[in-house]
């Protein structure tokens, strides 16, 4: 049966916020869990976080718990999922932990992780969950960036993104089936901003790039102005001097919760859940968010990120059904509007 977009609308949450900040739990975890992670020595990390961005993370990390080596295997999303599911098969998986930024995938495989959560499960909004097994160790969103050397009047909200003004390339794209962060951004689109913000923001002929990483570089060096990006890939740049800035917008920030588990076959299942719990504790969550401009997924965290306000800004996450059930219609229209052939 077809989904019209009022029905969609119906079945979405409506735009919420995180905060107020609360004072830091700090993170103890039991003297047995921090035995058992040490004699075992390491733990496999198979992720489709940037490179820049999770080696920051593993650094944070060993500060802490040096006795555990962090074996990082990085691969896009569609590709990790495919080699998981292609290692699994041959009941040769090597990860002991996934960590994936499409919740979508990560469900579509729920049988390969093992049952899991963390000490504080009951701080996590329910809608950043779409498993029992599955966990948000990172929440990113997405906001506009732009190159201020180059950009005197920069975009002030998303649909300034379809001016004539920065028609002819000015504007730079992340192909819609990147992943499960584009797909969620793009769906924010066609659900909060309208039916035809696609067909209005593809008639400036924005440049098409393959992920984010290329495409924030590209801002950089001045070959695009101005680009709808993931601000993990914008804050650290931002922070060490880059010529590049950000907005989160006021019609709506399009967050996306990680879906992250430990193998069921996990040979290092003590580290890995080390791991996991650092990472979705407030300890992790402070280094997401201080670090890399995360959003997080915690009802009140710890801190807010730089730059948001509580009382103005929205988080907006869709809801799981249509998430999945709309991805391949949705995606071919995309690619159709903005004539992205693979």
């Amino acid at each position: 049966m077809k989904l019209t977009r009022r029905r969609v609308l119906g079945s979405l949450p409506l735009l919420a916020s995180i905060g107020p900040a609360r004072a830091a739990k700090p993170f103890t975890p039991p003297d047995a869990l921090l035995e058992a992670a040490r004699k075992e020595g390491e733990v496999i990390l198979y992720s489709s976080t940037f490179p820049e961005v999770q080696q920051e993370v593993i650094a944070t990390f060993n500060k802490r718990f040096p006795f555990v080596k962090v074996n990082y295997v990085r691969a896009s999303g569609g590709q990790l999922i495919t080699r998981v599911q292609s290692e699994a098969a041959s009941g040769k998986l090597e990860a002991d932990v996934i960590d994936h930024s499409d919740r979508g995938q990560s469900k579509a495989i729920e049988n390969i992780f093992a049952d899991y959560s963390p000490p504080n499960a009951a701080d996590y909004m329910p809608s950043s969950l779409v498993s029992p097994k599955l966990w948000p160790t990172a929440t990113p969103c997405w906001g506009i960036a732009w190159n201020p050397e180059i950009v005197k009047d920069p975009p002030k909200n998303w649909m300034d993104l379809c001016k004539p003004a920065y028609a002819g390339g000015q504007i730079g794209q992340v192909i819609g089936q990147s992943g499960g962060t584009t797909w969620t951004r793009i769906m924010f689109e066609r659900i909060v901003l309208g039916e035809d913000y696609w067909a209005k923001q593809a008639a400036t002929a924005p440049k098409l790039f393959p992920s984010g990483a290329p495409l924030s570089d590209a801002v950089i060096r001045g070959e695009v102005a101005i680009a709808p990006l993931i601000t993990n890939i914008v804050y650290p740049k931002k922070k060490d001097g880059a010529p590049i800035d950000f907005i989160y917008p006021p019609e709506g920030i399009p967050i996306v919760p990680f879906g992250s588990g430990i193998a069921k076959t996990a040979r290092h299942p003590n580290a890995a859940r080390l791991w996991l719990d650092w990472c979705l504790s407030d300890e992790g969550q402070i280094q997401s968010l201080r670090d890399q401009g995360n959003m997080t997924a915690l009802k009140n965290p710890p801190m807010l990120p730089e730059g948001y306000d509580p009382a103005v800004d929205k988080l907006w996450t869709p809801d799981f059904g249509p998430f999945q059930s709309l991805h391949d219609p949705w995606l071919e229209e995309w690619n159709k509007t903005y004539r992205y052939r693979q």
